[in-house]
């Protein structure tokens, strides 16, 4: 079954087109990279299958919702971790991560249950009390991806996850990454232009250039080609 389909989607704003008749499926429980250079329709696509824009035509479904018809239901099965950091630096993790379960909808009982393990997987019970300010900014980003990760979404939008971040601290976290897709099991869908990004961590890779879809396949497959 697919968790996210796209058919011949296409976004114009005035005199440019972001995004020009692209279709697309991800399945469930993969890890799919959508890899491109800036500006070539990459947070275009993910703000449509997140319900921030609307398409100027075709259709596109994530969880077997219509992304245009049907957004509340489209906003209840994802999480969407945007390219620049969500945080609030002046609350503290856990205040960060309290605040998440409010807009959430988290039953109360659930909270501290949450809260426990989405800080264990991204390792930030010792800092839980401190000012999200005071972080690095591999900690603020594994902060906001725990924020992300709170109410179990089926699938996980990351938007350049690791943009202007240092060699060792990308490579972390992936680690992270792998680990919540090998804890939860969720649909994982990863913007990115960088390469070793993709080749790492994605199941398949789908290129994305001027707007269009140029090949769509496994990472390994594309090196062998």
């Amino acid at each position: 079954m697919n968790a996210i389909e796209i058919n011949s989607l296409t976004k114009k704003f005035k005199k440019s087109t972001a995004i020009d008749n692209i279709s697309l499926n991800v399945e469930e429980g993969e890890i799919f990279g959508f890899l491109g250079p800036n500006g070539a329709g990459k947070s275009t696509t993910m703000m449509i299958l997140t319900t921030l824009l609307k398409p100027t035509s075709g259709n596109a479904s994530v969880c077997g919702f219509d992304v245009v018809t049907s957004p509340s239901k489209v906003r209840q099965n994802i999480g969407f971790v945007q390219q620049d950091i969500g945080i609030d630096e002046y609350l503290t993790a856990r205040e960060n991560l309290q605040f998440q379960c409010k807009i959430s909808h988290i039953p109360k009982e659930q909270i501290k249950i949450r809260i426990e393990e989405v800080l264990d997987l991204v390792e930030l019970k010792e800092k839980q009390d401190e000012q999200s300010i005071t972080f690095s900014g591999g900690m603020r980003k594994r902060l906001d991806i725990a924020c992300g990760l709170i109410h179990r979404p089926k699938v996980l939008f990351l938007d350049e996850p690791t943009v202007g971040l240092d060699i060792q601290t990308r490579r972390k976290i992936w680690e992270y990454i792998r680990k919540i897709h090998k804890e939860f099991g969720m649909t994982l869908f990863v913007s990115t232009h960088y390469m070793e990004e993709a080749d790492s961590l994605c199941d398949r890779v789908g290129i994305i250039d001027y707007g269009k879809i140029q090949i769509v396949d496994t990472p390994q497959s594309m090196k062998n080609k």
